[in-house]
Parts: C-alpha cells; structure tokens; sequence
C-alpha cells in the first residue's frame, strides 16, 4: 500500500481512538438541551443546541407524547409568574395551535383539558370536565409558595416546569422578602425528579415600564441566575438555554418574549421531556438530542470482530504460510482492501450511529450554497485541459463522462448540505441531475451490449456487484433500508432492464426493429409502474424486506423515459453517426442542434421556475426531462475543442462518485441525511467542512480501490500457479457502474475491464465456481441475515 493509503488509515485510527476516548463522557445529550444553543438563524428563529438535532414536534407529536406519560394526575404542571405562564400557554399552542390565552386569567390557575375536544379546539380553556385529565396545568405561584405546589412536586408522575424571581425583586420594599427569600424557595425545589427551573429572564431596559426599571435590575438577575447555575451539584436542572434565546428584538415590553421564541423554548423542553419516550430506537435516527442509540446489535459485533481481529488473523497466515496453504486464501492485497473497507464502515457507524461526534441541523442559506457551487466551479475551471489519455475527441468518451459524473455530485453534495430541497428552483433542476445519470446508464450499457453482444451472466453480475456493494454493506452495518440509497438499486433496476432489451431477440439489435424493442420495453415499464404495480413488495415483505412501495414506484416513475433517451441516443450514434458526420450539410445540423440546445435550456429554465411547487414539476419532470439532458449533450459535445478537453478535477470526483453518493448519507452527512456531521467546532461552519471533505474524499477514495478489489475476488478463482506469482493486486482492475465507449488506445477501457474482471482461467467444476450457485448463495445469506437482523 502506498503512503497514500497508509496516511488515511492513520487518519482512521485517530479518529477511531478518539471516539473511543470521549464515548463514555458523551451521553444522550440531554444536558445539550439545558445549557447550550445559538440562533442558527435569527429570522426563521432556528435553535441549534450543541452538537445534536431537534425534533421538530407537531400537535399530533405533543398528544402521544402526553397520552405515553399520562398516568394519573397532571403531566406537565407549569408554576410561578408570567414568564412560566407564556411558557404554559406556548404547550398549549404546541397542543393545539388554535389555542388563545384568556387574558381574564393573567393571575390565575389554568387548565388544559385532555383529551381535547371533538373540534380539535383549546381556545377557552377552563377546569378539567368530569373524568378529564388536565393534560397541561398552570398554577399561578409568583412566590413558589403554595402548598399544592410543593405537593404537585413531590409527585412521581408529574413533570414540573416552575420559575420565580420576578415578583421577589418588584416587591421587595413590599416584604417579599428579595433575594434571599427567593434562594429559600428554589432551595426547596432543588433535588426533585423530573422538575425543571426556567431561569429569571433577562430584561432590555430601554422597553421596560419606569416601575419594573426601577425594580429588576441586571445586576440581581445576574447573580440570580448564577446562584441556580451553581446548584447543579443539588440536582437542579436549569433551562438557561432559554435564556439564550433572549433575543431584544422579539419583546415588545422589555419583559416577555415573543410567542415565537416561546414555541421553540418549549420545543426544547419537549425534546428534553419525550424523546426517549416516542422517537423510536431504529433507523432512520434523525433526532440526536436527548436520544440513547441503541447499542451494536449482533451483525455489527460480528462484522468488528472480522475486521479487527479476524482479517488481521488471516493477513498474517498469508504472509507467513506456504504458497500452497496461501493460494486458498485472498491475497495479500485483497485482505488489505477488505480490512480498510471494514474499518470505513466501522468509522461509519462512530460517526451516524454514536453520539461521540456533533450533528448540526442543516437549513438552507441561499449564498453558501451558491459559493460551494461557485466554489467547485472555479475548482474544475482551473484544471480544464486536454484529455491526456483515451476519450480524446470521442462523443461521450470516458473522460467527458467522468467529468459530467463529477460536477454533477459536487453539485448534489451542495444540494445535500444545504437542504436545498425545501427549494423549488434548485429541486428540479438536481431531478434533472438524477435523469442525467440514468441517461448515462441507458446510453453506456446500450451501447457496450451492442457493440459487444455480450449478454452472459458472468459480465451482468460484475456490474451489479460493484454498484451495490458499498450499499448493501452500509445497509446492514447502519441497520438502514437498502432503498434509503436510493440510486444503487435504481441503477441495478435499470441495467437489468437495457440488459433484457437487448437480450431479447439480440439479431434485432442492429436493424431498425431495434426501435420497437425499445419502444415495447418503455410501454411494458410504464405499465408495470403505474398500472400494474407488479413490483414483488408483498414476497419481500414475508422474507423479512421492507422496503417502501409508494417510495420505490416514485423513484422508478420520475425518470421512467430518460433511460430510454440514453438507449436511444446510443442507437442513432451506433447506427447514423458515421452516416451523419459525412453528410455534406453536417456542418449546418450541428448549428441548428446548438441552437435547438440554447433554446431548449433557455425553455427549460423558464419552465420549471414557474410550477407552483416541486410536486407540481414532479408530474412534469418524466416528459420534459430529455430536453435540458439532451441540450447540454449537444452542447458539451459541439467542438473538437470540447470533445478533446476536460476539467480533471471534475474527473476525479467522478470516478469516486457512487462512493460519494452513497456513503454521503453518514460519513459527510449524519442522522441518515438530516444533519451535517461535525469533525471540528460546532460554531466553525466552514472550517469543519474543509475538514470533513478531506476526510469524505479520502475515504470514498479507499472505498472505491476496495470495492473494486471485492469484486475482483468475488468474481476470479485464479489457479494456484497465480496465487503463487501473487498477481500484482486485485485492485488493480478499474471497475465502474457505466461502461461508456469502446476505447481506442492502449488504457483499459470499462468494458474491458469488466471483461478482464468476469474472466478466469480454467478451473475444476467446483460448486461455487458456478455464478448461478454463487447467486444463489449469496441471495440466500443475504435472506437469512435480513430475517435474523
């Protein structure tokens, strides 16, 4: 291995060791919820706690949460002065958002009934009726005094939220007793389960009325606040988070706070209260605060052992036991592969299914995204050259595939990062990002089965391998769907699906039936999806499978066409290209082509920016689609000079970009897609992305070498006289999931190396020396895994 690779996996096992170290300190992150937070953004008031995501709770949130708690008294009590009674009255709305505060109960008690009434509707709350249980309650207790609240307090099943202070400061010339009587009053509630303090709030003087002025001064509430921070040690949970979300342009009277800041301070405190009682222990793990994941189940333990003790075990046996024993084994180089493809899933799993590293809320902040896009621009800009080696010149040859797979999944880690779905006019355009990817598979196959009329088995399950294996590893290390990474079964489906178009009738292939083959194959695919919903979901879901119907007949649905454009595309390049170039008025068609492109972008653009929403384009997206992957075609292959140049930046992410694409979901983002993983300072944005990118590409860089030498070993018995010379490395076949072009020059082109990888010498009929037998294997340990796991 070069130092290359060594210096990664030193990078690994620092990070490794670091997460072992703080593991034990970490915990649920619920303390995240009391102590820490910021403004992620100060408009759409988005609270981001150290180092863990929310849970974002609607009405029907709030009701199971409430109904799983309710036992036989109050679930949450709210006591003390007007601060806490926003905070009631911000659960209510979090119950009910038609919710209205009475304003003739300001000093009063207030009950929220439960359960709520037929119409959904809390406007007018009032004493619990009969046999109703009061849901949430509001003891109005300035002074932390009444009895029936010490009472309420010492009950097991209430939930207590309590503040005071105000009213000590205002009357303190009244007798109130100020700052010492106040310290009495939390000294009592100091030391009891399950009651949080809402800290004295701070105040912006210029807004307060000349009498509270005179009476609240900063300098008490300071000391106030200071005193509860230090009675940690008597176990007084404080929300002095809340008081960092003070913001003084949200009250209008220097006192309290907007509703807004009120709703999410009770969104933290739900997080801190329901979590571990609704957010469920299993993937997708998208909320992290106050969450405890659930400890390695079997697979994991067993696939740890493997890579940290039982590879090593065998790297040794290789290297110190005699060629004949060794030839049964996989070579040196392969072991080696397997054990860093181990050790990255295993530093996946640290990373998405721990709480040792942070995890930011992603939102959409429209000139980052921009700059990362403008970013990777100037990045591929500034190494756009000639292509030194094969695919100069060629319609989609392999260097412009490449590059066009590169920028493409810059573009869509941006997309990613950025939650930039919530935005129409970036959505549609990144669906059209997906369509060109289809397009690629349809044109690349269509065109190798052609050319090559290789239809066997043993070529059609080396593609298949490499593209799933990182997915179907990451699937059952993670405890996710194999559906969550969406495009290695889309592009599986889709191989499969040109592989029998051109298999049947394969004479046809190159005549002009070719077009009714592929036309048949386009209606019986639309038919099976949205007539005939003939995807076998109900036998996969008795073997254990659960993988979404609704989810997958979309996916498949929206690019339904687009990988026909590309079987198509290939035909007329296969069958006319020559044909076309010699024509006398080739030059006037390809100015006309150029213009039709100019236009047909321009026309898309215009399009898909005026539907009302993303669900409205996405009924569109199938139809129109070809227009914008057909124009830049056209485009990008206009001249000579873009034909024989390209940005080898952008050829470099693209021959790492199904690992990009697929290990994204918990190696540079976190909480399956939801977050942004932290490797740095939480509040250092940009920093901690320089330093996660490093580490994501270096690591989608290892995972492509060792998946391609999986796959190799997968698939070659190699005789003992080559295991004896030691083949030089079985990562040494370039594997990809798109074969594009026949090369034309001594590099080993994709198909070739798919040929060179299915290839093997003669070997003795052994039972798994049969693809068949090993399909059936390896389906059904695939089977019983699911059915155990």
């Amino acid at each position: 291995m070069n130092h290359y690779t060594i210096g990664s996996l030193v990078i690994l096992a620092l990070c490794t060791l670091y997460s072992l170290h703080r593991l034990p300190a970490v915990g649920d992150r619920c303390s995240a919820l009391l102590e820490t937070g910021w403004w992620a953004d100060q408009q759409a008031l988005v609270w981001q706690p150290q180092g863990c995501t929310l849970k974002q709770y609607k009405p029907p949130d709030v009701r199971k949460c409430l109904e799983t708690t309710t036992t036989t008294t109050t679930v949450l009590l709210f006591a003390g002065d007007s601060s806490v009674r926003n905070k009631f009255f911000a659960m209510a709305r979090a119950v009910d958002p038609k919710f209205t505060p009475p304003n003739e109960k300001a000093h009063e008690d207030i009950d929220l009934p439960w359960p709520p009434t037929a119409d959904n509707s809390s406007s007018s709350p009032s004493p619990a009726a009969a046999g109703a249980l009061p849901a949430v309650r509001f003891l109005w207790d300035p002074y932390l005094n009444r009895t029936d609240t010490h009472d309420a307090l010492n009950s097991e099943h209430v939930i207590a939220v309590v503040g005071s202070g105000l009213w000590y400061l205002r009357n303190r010339a009244e007798g109130s007793g100020g700052i010492e009587a106040w310290r009495a009053a939390i000294d009592k509630i100091s030391g009891k389960r399950n009651v949080y303090v809402s800290p004295v709030p701070p105040t912006v003087p210029a807004l307060l009325s000349p009498e509270r002025r005179a009476t609240l001064d900063a300098e008490s509430i300071h000391w106030m606040n200071e005193y509860m921070s230090t009675s940690a040690t008597a176990h007084l949970q404080v929300f002095a988070s809340w008081n960092r979300m003070a913001l003084p342009g949200e009250t209008a009277d220097g006192l309290h706070y907007s509703d807004r800041v009120e709703d999410r301070a009770i969104g933290v405190l739900l997080n801190r209260v329901c979590n571990k009682a609704i957010v469920p222990a299993h993937a997708p793990f998208r909320t992290t605060c106050c969450f405890a994941y659930p400890r390695p189940r079997w697979l994991v333990v067993g696939a740890a052992l493997v890579t940290c003790i039982g590879i090593p075990v065998l790297l040794y046996m290789q290297v110190h036991s005699s060629s004949s024993s060794s030839s049964k084994m996989p070579s040196i180089e392969t072991l080696r592969q397997m054990l860093v493809f181990g050790a990255i899933l295993l530093l996946m799993y640290v990373c998405d299914r721990t709480p040792v590293f942070d995890k930011l809320q992603k939102r959409f902040v429209a000139w980052v995204f921009w700059a990362l896009v403008g970013a990777s621009t100037a990045w591929g800009a500034a190494t756009w050259g000639e292509d030194g080696k094969g695919g100069g010149g060629e319609f989609l040859g392999r260097a412009q595939t490449d590059e066009w797979k590169g920028w493409m999944q810059l573009v869509i880690l941006a997309y990613h990062l950025m939650n930039a779905s919530t935005v129409s006019g970036i959505y549609n355009p990144v669906r059209v990002l997906v369509a060109m990817y289809l397009f690629m598979t349809g044109y690349g196959h269509c065109f190798y089965f052609h050319k090559k009329a290789d239809f066997g088995l043993r070529r059609l399950t080396a593609v298949l391998l490499r593209t799933n294996v990182l997915a179907v590893g990451l699937a059952y290390t993670m405890g996710t769907s194999y559906m969550d990474y969406y495009f290695a079964p889309l592009s599986s489906v889709w191989v499969l699906v040109v592989w029998l178009t051109m298999r049947v009738a394969p004479q046809a292939n190159r005549t002009h039936f070719v077009w009714l083959k592929i036309a048949v194959s386009a209606a019986a695919a639309k038919l099976a999806n949205d007539w005939w919903h003939l995807w076998p979901f109900g036998l996969l879901n008795r073997l254990g499978v659960s993988w979404s119907q609704r989810e997958w007949e979309f996916r498949f649905g929206t690019d339904i066409f687009i990988v026909y454009v590309g079987m198509a595309t290939a035909i007329v390049v296969l069958h006319h290209g020559s044909q076309l170039q010699a024509h006398a008025r080739w030059p006037q068609m390809k100015r006309w082509a150029t213009l039709a492109s100019v236009l047909g972008l321009l026309w898309y653009a215009v399009f898909e920016l005026t539907r009302a929403d993303k669900f409205a384009y996405n009924a569109w997206h199938p139809y129109v689609s070809a227009v914008p992957v057909l124009g830049f075609v056209v485009l990008r292959n206009s001249s000579e000079h873009l034909r024989s140049h390209s940005s080898s930046a952008f050829r470099f992410v693209g021959l790492i970009s199904l690992e990009l694409f697929i290990a994204q979901f918990h190696l540079f983002l976190a909480a399956d897609t939801k977050a942004v993983l932290v490797l740095a300072d939480s509040r250092l944005w940009f920093v901690n992305l320089a330093l996660v990118c490093v580490v994501f590409f270096v690591m989608c860089q290892l995972l492509a070498n060792a998946s391609t030498a999986i796959c190799t070993w997968l698939m070659v018995v190699r005789s003992e006289k080559q295991q004896q010379r030691g083949a030089a490395t079985d990562a040494a076949i370039p594997m990809t999931e798109l074969p594009i072009v026949e090369p034309t020059n001594a590099r080993l082109g994709r198909h070739d190396a798919l040929d060179r990888l299915a290839s093997g010498p003669p070997i003795a009929a052994r039972l798994f020396d049969s693809l068949a037998a090993r399909w059936a294997v390896g389906l059904s340990v695939l089977v019983f895994i699911n059915w155990m796991y």
